[in-house]
């Protein structure tokens, strides 16, 4: 299944708006990374890969990384899909 934001989220850049609960959620630049490969179809792999070579973290780290922002952002209902 493929990652998309809930059907009442809108995205501007680092902003995300729920207007079904009215909050506005903002993204640090890893964050909007990690949620672009995400909506690219991209999995949760190959995001943590990104942010290893793009901001020369460690895999593990990236990959904790990763799953914590889809925990949360799942976990707020901003983002539907399923983990690989």
């Amino acid at each position: 299944m493929s990652w998309q934001l809930a059907p009442t989220v809108h995205r501007s850049g680092a902003l995300l708006f729920d207007s079904a609960r009215g909050g506005y959620f903002t993204l640090n630049p890893t964050a909007t990374h990690t949620l672009e490969v995400l909506l690219a179809g991209g999995t949760c792999e190959q995001a943590a890969q990104e942010l290893t070579a793009a901001y020369t973290i460690g895999a593990e780290r990236a990959r904790a990384d990763v799953t914590a922002l889809v925990a949360d952002l799942t976990g707020r209902h901003l983002l539907m899909g399923q983990a690989e």
